[in-house]
């Protein structure tokens, strides 16, 4: 079982790996704000203790068939959350933090309709009720600004 914390590690070092092959402990720290090097490292020896990374001392870490998995399905699901908060009129960068907390408490089955729903919204067929939607959203915003200003 996982938890935030190892999820949070996981997609660390499956986006760091996506660009450098190898994440070192200096590069994790960095990413996760962390302060300290020591933390990391009993961290990554825990996930190489679970099979989800391989760690070598002064080398780094890569991610093990099932770390990238793992790191793969949080990022495709942060992703898919994000589209969905975008669609339903989030702002970017809420849509953005949000996603990153909701990724690690949903269930696989509310991951999996978020990713149907998205999927159908961006289908070229269902634009039209995406643009209601949209229009839906600007009426409401206009409608409480009118009710602020009374």
């Amino acid at each position: 079982m996982t938890t935030v914390r190892i999820e949070e590690y996981i997609e660390t070092i499956y986006i760091i790996c996506l660009e450098k092959e190898i994440a070192k402990v200096s590069d994790i720290k960095n990413e996760l704000g962390l302060n300290s090097l020591a933390t990391v490292t009993e961290m990554v020896q825990k996930l190489d203790d679970e099979k989800l990374v391989k760690y070598e001392k002064y080398k780094g870490v890569t991610l093990t068939k099932k770390g990238f998995k793992l790191g793969k399905q949080l990022i495709e699901t942060h992703k898919d959350i994000e589209d969905f908060f975008n669609i339903i009129n989030i702002t970017s960068s809420i849509a953005s933090s949000d996603a990153c907390l909701v990724e690690h408490i949903i269930s696989q089955e509310t991951a999996q309709a978020i990713k149907k729903f998205v999927e159908f919204a961006q289908k070229e067929e269902n634009k039209d009720i995406i643009e209601r939607l949209e229009t839906y959203y600007s009426k409401s915003r206009k409608n409480k600004k009118e009710k602020k200003i009374k």
